[in-house]
Formats: C-alpha cells, sequence, structure tokens
C-alpha cells in the first residue's frame, strides 16, 4: 500500500494546507499564502532573490519582507517527523519527503494511462473550483500576476483531461457523466467538442427537448462571440437523427442576392466558398464540405480578420456567380476557394485564395494526401492552409496600404504599412514603423494590434542597440505589449508581443507563459512556434524547444524571421555539443534575407565550436565592420538566458572568434 504523506498542499481550488488529514488554517497574509502556493508549484529550491522579485519588486526591503512571511509558515501547527519547509542561505523549498501536492499528483496520474483508480480520480476532480487560487489574486506584482495566470491555465487544462480521463469510463451512471460534461463546458464555453459531448449527454439522459434548449442557449453565445456555431449545429443533427426545418432559428442567411454591397470592414473580410468536387466519388463531397466548414470555423477563430457565416457563404453552393459578384454581395474582399479530387485511397485538394475587388490571386497551392484517415487528413490541411492564408492577406494588406497615399491610410493600413517595415530589421526602417504604428493608436486608441506593433519596435530598438536607453526601451516594449493584451486579450499577435518584450526583461518564465498562450488561441501562428523555442533555448530548454522551431519553419517556409529560425536551431545545437550541425544551420542562417549582424555573430560562435577558426574569425570582422560597437556585453543584453553557466562554452567561442568583452 502506497504511504500516504503527512502533509497535502491543495492547488486546484482554494489553497489549502492539511496536516494528518486536519485543515489547517494558514496566514491571513495574502503574500505568505502566495509563497507557500508558489514552492508547492515549483516544487525545487527556489532562489530568495526571485522569490522578492515575484512578490516583493515595489518593496524597500524585500528581503526583510520575505523573512516575515516565511516565519509566518513556519509558525503553522504542522508537526511531522522531519522539517516540512527546507531553509537554506540563498534557496526554500518544500520537503518533497513529507509534503504531497494535489495538483502534482493530478498531473502523474494523467502521464501514466491505467494509472488511478475511479473513486481516485473522481475524488481530485472535485478538487477543482471555477476560481483556482482566487484567494491569490493580487499577492504580487505584474510579474506574480503572470505566474498565476499561468498556472491557472495549467490546471485548468488539467482538470480538462481530468474530466475527459473520467468520461471515457464504461462505469459512471448518467447523471454523473452529465455533471462532468457540463464541468467541461463551463471551463471553455467556446469548445465545441466539450458542448458537443454535454448535448449528447443531456439528449441521452434528458430527452431532446432539453437538449434543443441547451443547443439555443449555446448558439445564441456562438454569435455574440461571432464564432462559427455550424459544427455544432451539425453534430446536434447526428446527435438527434433529425435535423431542423429550413428557416429555423440558425439557418437564417445573414446576406441575399440583390442587397447592396456594405463597406469593407476595416479587417481584412474573407468568406470561404463550398469546394469542388471533381470527379464521380461516392464520397467526394464529404472532404470538400468538411474542408470548407474547418477552414471557415478556423479563420473565424482568428480576431484580426472578419469572416463571413457559414450559412451565408455556404448559400452560393452550385449557383454560377463570378467571384466578383459573390464578394459584392457578401460584402468582403478575399474569398477562399477550391477543389477536391478523389481516386481510390487517395486525394488531391486545391486551395486558392483570391483578391475578388480585382480576381487577382494572392495564393495557391495543391495537397495530395493517402487517405488513411479522412479526419486527420482534413485536420491536417486545414490547419496547413490557415497558416498560409494568414500571411498571405496580411502581405497583401501591406501591399494595398503602400499605394495608397498617407493621408487617407485609416488605422488599419496604418498598422500593415508598420508591419512591412518592422520586419526589415534596420533601425531606420524599424522608426518608419514605430512611427506608422503611432499614427494607427492616434486613430484607434483601441487598436490593439496596433499596440503590438509599438512593442515589436520598441523590442527591436533594445535588441539592435540602436538607442543609448536600452532598458527604457524593454520596459515600454513590456507595456504596449501588455496594452495589446489588454485591448483584446483572444489576439495570438498581442500575447506573442508581450512574450517576446518580457524575454527581453529577463523575465523567461513570463515569457513563456504569454506564448503558450497565443498558442492557445493560434496553434498554427508559425511566429508563436518559433517564439515559444527562441526563449525557450534561452530558458535553457534546448531539447524541448526544437519541435517549436520544427513547426515554426514548416508553418511558414518563407517567413520574413526563417533567418532566425535557422540561427535558434544553430544556437541549441551549439548548446547541446553538436557543434558541425550547429555551424551548418548557423551558416544557412546567414544567407536568408532580413539577416542582421546578431545572426553573423551566432554563425561565428558555432564555427568557432566546430573548429573552424578562420571562418569563425571572418565573421566576427563582418560583425564587428557593420557595429563597430559590438561586444559579449552587447549579445548578452539583447539574448538573456536564464542560466549563463549553460551557455559558457558559447561565449567562450565569441571571445575566441575576435568578439570584444565590453564596447
Amino acid at each position: 500500500m502506497k504511504k500516504v504523506k503527512p502533509i497535502e498542499i491543495q492547488l486546484c481550488g482554494d489553497l489549502g494546507l492539511r496536516a494528518g488529514g486536519q485543515p489547517v488554517e494558514l496566514p491571513q497574509s495574502r503574500k505568505a499564502r502566495a509563497l507557500l502556493a508558489y514552492l508547492a508549484w515549483e516544487a525545487r529550491p527556489v532562489r530568495r532573490s526571485d522569490l522578492c522579485d515575484l512578490l516583493w519588486e515595489n518593496s524597500e526591503d524585500p528581503r526583510a519582507s520575505l523573512r516575515w512571511s516565511l516565519s509566518r509558515l513556519r509558525s503553522l501547527p504542522v508537526s511531522v517527523g522531519s522539517e516540512w519547509l527546507q531553509v537554506e542561505k540563498d534557496t526554500l523549498a518544500l520537503n518533497s519527503l513529507v509534503v504531497c501536492v494535489d495538483a502534482i499528483r493530478v498531473k502523474n496520474v494523467l502521464e501514466s494511462p491505467g494509472t488511478g483508480t475511479l473513486d481516485e480520480l473522481a475524488e481530485l476532480e472535485s478538487r477543482f473550483t471555477a476560481d483556482i487560487l482566487r484567494d491569490l489574486t493580487g499577492a504580487g506584482g505584474t510579474v506574480f500576476g503572470l505566474w498565476l495566470e499561468s498556472v491557472r491555465a495549467t490546471l485548468q487544462q488539467l482538470h480538462g483531461r481530468l474530466v475527459e480521463r473520467l468520461l471515457a469510463s464504461d462505469k459512471l451512471i448518467d447523471d454523473q457523466r452529465l455533471t462532468l460534461a457540463s464541468s467541461r463546458v463551463a471551463m471553455n464555453p467556446f469548445d465545441d467538442q466539450a458542448n458537443i459531448n454535454y448535448l449528447r449527454e443531456l439528449n441521452s439522459s434528458q430527452g431532446s427537448r432539453a437538449g434543443r434548449e441547451a443547443l439555443n442557449t449555446m448558439l445564441d453565445s456562438y454569435r455574440r462571440e461571432k464564432l462559427s456555431d455550424l459544427t455544432l449545429v451539425s453534430a446536434w443533427r447526428e446527435i438527434t437523427n433529425t435535423g431542423m426545418a429550413e428557416g429555423g432559428s440558425w439557418s437564417v442567411m445573414n446576406a441575399a442576392p440583390g442587397q447592396e454591397q456594405p463597406d469593407f470592414p476595416e479587417k481584412p473580410s474573407v468568406a470561404v466558398l463550398d469546394f469542388e468536387v471533381i470527379g464521380s466519388h461516392s464520397e467526394g463531397d464529404v472532404l470538400a464540405r468538411g474542408l470548407a466548414v474547418d477552414l471557415n470555423s478556423r479563420l473565424a477563430r482568428l480576431s484580426n480578420f472578419f469572416v463571413i457565416a457559414r450559412a451565408s457563404s455556404a448559400r452560393f453552393e452550385g449557383k454560377d456567380f463570378p467571384p466578383q459578384e459573390i464578394a459584392r454581395l457578401l460584402g468582403v474582399r478575399y474569398l477562399v476557394l477550391g477543389s477536391t479530387q478523389r481516386s481510390d485511397r487517395r486525394v488531391r485538394v486545391t486551395v486558392t485564395l483570391m483578391d475578388a475587388s480585382n480576381t487577382n490571386e494572392i495564393w495557391s497551392e495543391h495537397y495530395d494526401r493517402l487517405l488513411d484517415d479522412l479526419f486527420e487528413v482534413q485536420d491536417d490541411i486545414t490547419g496547413t492552409v490557415v497558416a498560409a492564408i494568414e500571411p498571405a492577406i496580411e502581405q497583401a494588406e501591406a501591399g494595398r496600404s503602400l499605394m495608397k497615399p498617407p493621408e487617407n491610410l485609416n488605422a488599419w493600413e496604418y498598422f500593415h504599412r508598420g508591419l512591412w517595415h518592422c520586419f526589415h530589421f534596420v533601425p531606420g526602417e524599424n522608426e518608419t514603423a514605430n512611427t506608422l504604428f503611432a499614427r494607427a493608436v492616434e486613430l484607434d486608441p483601441n487598436f490593439s494590434r496596433a499596440y503590438a506593433g509599438l512593442s515589436f519596435t520598441h523590442f527591436s530598438r533594445a535588441f539592435l542597440n540602436s538607442t543609448e536607453l536600452v532598458d527604457q526601451e524593454i520596459q515600454q516594449a513590456v507595456e504596449t505589449g501588455r496594452a495589446s493584451v489588454g485591448l483584446d486579450s483572444r489576439d495570438a499577435m498581442a500575447h506573442w508581443s508581450l512574450g517576446r518584450a518580457l524575454f527581453l526583461a529577463r523575465q523567461h518564465d513570463q515569457a513563456l507563459a504569454s506564448v503558450d498562450q497565443a498558442l492557445r488561441i493560434n496553434p498554427n501562428y508559425a511566429q508563436g512556434h518559433y517564439a515559444k523555442g527562441f526563449i525557450g533555448i534561452h530558458a535553457g530548454q534546448d531539447e524541448k524547444s526544437l519541435p517549436f522551431l520544427d513547426s515554426a519553419q514548416r508553418l511558414s517556409p518563407f517567413d520574413p524571421l526563417l533567418f532566425a529560425m535557422k540561427s535558434s536551431r544553430g544556437m541549441s545545437l551549439a548548446n547541446r555539443g553538436l557543434f558541425d550541425e550547429a555551424a551548418a544551420w548557423a551558416v544557412r542562417a546567414t544567407h536568408e534575407p532580413n539577416a542582421h549582424f546578431h545572426i553573423y555573430a551566432i554563425a561565428s560562435a558555432c564555427l568557432q565550436l566546430a573548429g573552424r577558426a578562420q571562418d569563425a574569425r571572418d565573421n566576427a570582422a563582418w560583425v564587428l565592420k557593420q557595429r563597430p560597437d559590438f561586444s559579449v556585453e552587447f549579445f548578452k543584453r539583447s539574448f538573456p538566458h536564464k542560466d549563463e553557466a549553460q551557455r559558457e562554452p558559447f561565449i567562450r567561442a565569441l571571445l575566441q572568434a575576435g568578439i570584444p568583452e565590453n564596447s
């Protein structure tokens, strides 16, 4: 029988502590409780200096404040054979021999399939509450707030996985299944699969009338958030095997032929048309319909696009309308259209993005796949197409804005023109971008992406050392990144820009949490995958970071940051001692468009480590010719590492290649 540890800390709901099975009253001080929660979650020795930065960033004497909170915890009536708090000169930790944490128990159970009885899983699930660790809100400053937000998001994900594990059991009764399904929806009211599971359980236990009422409530919520509801409706029809009569509450058309074309929205406006089925395969329309539905749904989740509802775009199925007329009737600029052709177990899918205002084809690609799993193929192609369409439209919008005189630009066009300039990574271009983003904010103070653009330019000023006020620029990058998130917390670019800024501010964990949020919002965000890999490398996670760099390059093979993706791979390989491979990737990075002096410096270090000393010196000389002020100190400030000792060989290689230690 597994030995039960005498002390348990509860993180899945309100913070709690039990000793010998009995609850222990926690200190009234929120700082002391926050300290306990942080140590419990991290489950490792934490430096006192890090705890001071986390909880007492504005304190006149943070170490004294830490000692006071620690004394509150040490005075708790917890009696065990050995110290439950391990207090060292420079670090604090909980003693894992006598302390267990419920959140870690959940994580361990989920990572080990087949472990945990049904009763144990149900007991763990019952610990979760809607407002996880609500009593810790505001216990610390900005850094603690980001940490707390990241922990809550992770615990919510664990809760969802735990519920799904329970629902997979065939030993639950109907009421238990319905309660769990309802709990899953409460975690994310706009998770299609969670809503579908709840409708299925409700229909099974209470009948179709109760299910229909719940569906209507869901559809109203989806519409208020401007999300596609077609997946829910299709699933409900499968659940009930009935479907609704034409003209039901969810099938009202939003546009009708003959209407005058409305003005284009400021955001890029898109409609996904039904795909053409080529050939006479008996199941040819299954994939064609599925792709159109999925593309519409996925694009609708991107807050930077205005996407016509599926019910309206589907109206043109089989109709002989020219693209410009369809766009006029729907009030959009861009159309996504395509075709599918099946032959036995193979399929060819062709997808095209068109600017219907001039019938120009902006982007087109075809995909050949084996149909081993229809849904897997559908998901694969949909994800790849969305990842390609988003930057293609961004580029088209930037091109349109460059054709207009500045006095006629609106906020959205100023933003896109700025985006075009900022990816050149040249101080002059960056300043032009900053001016354009500032103009966009002036025209629309609630424009989230314009603030994200400003954060990008402040980041670049500090990263390229184009100002004497580097620390001030880093702070402004963080502040404008937070402003972007505050204006639109569902915009992946907002969280991405904040993550980059926090990295430069040496807040690696919070930076990764921001990038994780960007990827939760848009799993196909190529630059989000790159940022996850890049920041992860500098957080000491070299091996874990490579898959994210792979994903970034696969999702966006012509990305303006491709040089950075390849260079980051070189750094990661060098840190792992794979010097020849690291040098090859680092040199490839210097051949990419937009590669700047930092990229050549990284190549010089990788070449030095690979034993190619002359090539290393040549690259270092080129760097110093471009930037005479370049130094190892400069490099470390632009690429802060969480633990400098881990990359000491890389830094030593820079010095050996000829890069001076100080400017």
